[in-house]
């Protein structure tokens, strides 16, 4: 009997888990480029390696992801950001997912079907430092760690779908109100419990990690020469 519903439990979860998987018999790939590049990012020569993503991973993810997520999420950025063609090959479904609107019709553009799109990405870039900001903005948006928005009521909507602030109360964002400041005046409110926003200078883009672990994520992340500060 508890075989019969070991075997039923495989069978459905199968069935659910089947759909999610992309269809590439019925997408119509196409590239706008007419070759990748064949050379790797030279990562090993600015210092960057796997062992700087498992610290990444950690301090951004804190108790959000079990230890095995977390190692997930460093060799998924790892290899991104060391091998795009690899990337693009061993985590074929991720990879599109990440792309925000690929495949989608958009008003006024040609919809994105890219097959390879970190490799395109460096491949158009050819710079280690641009093409690793691209694609770790793309990861870890994706896995909801990173979020995005120059005004504050987009920042309001955005901040709570930050996987390491769930179910947390946030001020109401200001008419005139831009995201920085807006960010600033939560951080306040994050401080009580051990936490702090960290917003790319000149930039929009912003993550959460502990107190404690501030000045470690600003290190790591200067390393790949993105400067984090505290709104």
């Amino acid at each position: 009997m508890k075989k019969s519903i070991l075997l039923l439990f495989l069978l459905l979860n199968g069935i659910w888990a089947f759909p999610q998987q992309k269809d590439y018999t019925k997408i119509k790939f196409k590239s706008k480029l007419r070759n990748y590049t064949k050379v790797l990012p030279k990562t090993e020569e600015f210092g960057i390696d796997r062992e700087l993503f498992v610290q990444l991973a950690d301090m951004l993810t804190m108790d959000a992801f079990t230890e095995s997520e977390k190692t997930a999420l460093a060799n998924k950025l790892w290899l991104a950001v060391s091998n795009p063609q690899k990337f693009d090959f061993v985590y074929k479904d991720y990879s599109l997912n990440t792309i925000k609107n690929w495949g989608v019709k958009i008003k006024f553009e040609d919809p994105n079907f890219e097959p390879n799109p970190y490799l395109a990405k460096w491949t158009v870039t050819e710079d280690e430092f641009i093409y690793s900001h691209w694609a770790i903005t793309q990861i870890l948006t994706y896995e909801g760690l990173m979020a995005y928005s120059e005004k504050a009521k987009v920042a309001q909507k955005a901040i709570n779908e930050l996987v390491v602030l769930k179910d947390l109360n946030f001020y109401q964002a200001k008419p005139d109100e831009y995201a920085y400041d807006y960010l600033h005046r939560n951080n306040n409110l994050l401080k009580k419990r051990g936490l702090v926003i960290l917003i790319y200078n000149f930039h929009f883009d912003y993550i959460v990690c502990k107190i404690e672990d501030r000045e470690k994520v600003q290190e790591l992340l200067s390393r790949l020469k993105l400067e984090y500060v505290m709104p």
